[in-house]
């Protein structure tokens, strides 16, 4: 192995020749350089991706991947389109998913994988099929065929997704996504800078004021890109598109990203800006703001609640309607400013704005929750809704804090020292229990070794406590969290969400957590793939179901049912 990979050989060989079963109930050893391995079951799942996921299907096979498989007949993830828009749509009735944009979280754990262990076999299927992706199916504009609405069927080797009525026809959306774009500027710079600058020039509809929309209908870049004249003014207004924060969020991280890797300040200022219009559309008061910093012209919110909440209620007056706000898009930011240091601190202090305002107004200590509410900090009820539309009851129920809650406010801590993260911090670990964090020195502090809770973003978290505090009872305790997603997680050679769960998504966070878990336990000086708490999806109409997600309609499948017919196309050796 050469000396670059920097891990010390005999260690590896121990890790690597481990038991693919090692037993991991015990935490007790979970000093850097002790405990049960993580690396040999990882390693076991990429093996599995290379050997089940690979594109073996149709007349001619790419080095694409598929998005994920059953684990108990390795066919893979098909999705099913209705009969009527396989008439409207002249598409095929089946797709054998392969969508880019949901295989970033497995292509950081196959590019740690050939890190740590020196075997370039993970990192280069993962380059393989970026390569492929840009060379056949980036369009004119940039834009790659990927996303919550597009993907590639590798049964007809032709893009499919929703509403798409031509060769190229359709709409590009990234939501909380955050490629991979380190590895993708490996592969391609150029193809990469180009798929950047046509995400901005595709989603972004009024450069004056940064009328935007999740939808980008995959159109010729602009001429004038990153030089028209940004006026702002006062938000929210109403605009074209809906200016969704997941959206926004990764536009402003891709802005971020593209400045870094392409030494060009302009992106970074566009970045900015877009995410200040976030802040521009806060409460004076509270400080609260909401997903969107406008509203859509046919008011569909303030006719829903009008008649109660007069103009208090639309797209840009609800906190967090669609829980992303004050998550991944703080995480986001945060991530942002560790990666660019000084350039990156107005998002580190929008981020721990958000979450102060979020936590002093929302928050609910006595039973862990955040309750929705207006930007003036009304709270809100499912007994609010009294018409039907677009806003669900369940929308306007109190939320459990969650761990990616946690992971939020402890990064906020850590690179902030803020005291209001860190009650926070405490508060919801206690709720999501993993005991009493006591105080930022140690003092109280009474870690539940024995918690049953298995999350990977818990694990995210803990890791950004160790690193904020140097306790290692908090990577003790990360370890009995990584324990116990093995348990429930790791069946047949994959994750899937439990053992009663058939099919297994390839872009699952869990390993890359265990990856993160092991490198930070054994004091590993690897440098890891950059991880902002992003999320994949497909979503389009699904034969019997309506308009869903592929985590609903696929990887929510229990043992027992069937997606049905089989995915068209020709498999080889059958």
């Amino acid at each position: 192995m050469k000396r670059s990979h920097r891990l010390d050989w005999v260690l590896l060989t121990c890790v690597l020749l481990s038991p693919p079963f090692a037993p991991y109930g015990s935490v007790s050893a979970a000093e850097p350089g002790g405990g049960a391995s993580y690396l040999p079951i990882v390693r076991e799942f990429a093996d599995n991706v290379l050997k089940y996921g690979r594109d073996v299907y149709g007349e001619t096979h790419t080095s694409l991947l598929v998005d994920g498989v059953n684990v108990d007949t390795h066919e893979p993830a098909t999705w099913r389109l209705p009969a009527q828009q396989v008439a409207d749509w002249k598409m095929p009735p089946r797709w054998v998913l392969s969508n880019l944009a949901s295989q970033q979280i497995l292509f950081r754990v196959l590019t740690a994988l050939s890190e740590i262990t020196g075997d370039p076999r993970y990192k280069q299927a993962a380059v393989d099929a970026t390569r492929y992706m840009f060379d056949q199916y980036q369009h004119a504009s940039g834009l790659l065929f990927w996303g919550g609405h597009a993907a590639i069927d590798l049964a007809t080797k032709q893009p499919v997704g929703e509403g798409r009525t031509g060769e190229w026809a359709g709409k590009h959306e990234l939501k909380s996504h955050y490629p991979f774009y380190e590895l993708m500027w490996e592969v391609d710079p150029a193809a990469t800078r180009k798929f950047l600058e046509g995400f901005w020039s595709n989603h972004i509809l009024k450069w004056d004021i940064l009328d935007m929309n999740r939808h980008g209908p995959y159109k010729p870049l602009s001429p004038t890109l990153w030089e028209d004249k940004y006026v702002g003014g006062p938000a929210p207004f109403v605009g074209d598109g809906l200016t969704f924060m997941n959206t926004g969020s990764d536009l402003f991280y891709a802005g971020a990203v593209l400045s870094q890797l392409g030494g060009d300040e302009r992106p970074l200022i566009w970045a900015k800006r877009l995410a200040q219009r976030y802040v521009d559309v806060r409460d004076p008061n509270t400080g609260l703001g909401a997903d969107n910093y406008s509203t859509e012209r046919t008011n569909r919110m303030k006719k829903q609640f009008g008649e109660e909440f007069g103009d208090r209620f639309t797209e840009a007056t609800v906190t967090s309607l669609y829980g992303n706000r004050y998550n991944r898009a703080a995480i986001c930011q945060l991530k942002l400013y560790e990666r660019l240091g000084a350039k990156g601190e107005a998002f580190k202090q929008w981020a721990i704005e958000d979450l102060a305002a979020y936590a002093g107004h929302a928050y609910d200590p006595s039973d862990n929750t955040f309750w929705p509410t207006l930007r003036d900090g009304t709270k809100l009820t499912p007994a609010n809704r009294k018409r039907e539309g677009y806003v669900e009851a369940r929308w306007l129920e109190k939320r459990p804090a969650e761990a990616l809650h946690l992971w939020a406010y402890t990064l906020a801590y850590k690179v902030s020292r803020d005291e209001l993260m860190w009650k926070m911090v405490r508060s919801i670990a206690a709720g999501l229990g993993l005991g009493e964090v006591g105080l930022p020195s140690g003092e109280g502090r009474k870690l539940s070794f024995e918690t049953a809770h298995a999350t990977a973003d818990a694990v995210f978290a803990l890791l950004e406590l160790h690193a904020a505090t140097s306790d290692s009872g908090f990577l003790r305790l990360a370890r009995r969290i990584g324990d116990n997603l093995v348990a429930k997680e790791w069946h047949k050679g994959f994750f899937v969400p439990d053992a009663e769960h058939v099919y297994c998504k390839f872009d699952t966070v869990t390993p890359l957590a265990l990856v993160y878990l092991e490198v930070a336990s054994r004091g590993l000086p690897i440098k890891l793939p950059l991880y902002a708490a992003s999320k994949s999806y497909l979503h389009g109409p699904f034969e019997g179901l309506g308009r869903t997600y592929d985590n609903q309609a696929i990887y929510a499948l229990p043992r027992g049912q069937s997606l049905g017919p089989k995915a068209a196309g020709k498999k080889a050796g059958k």
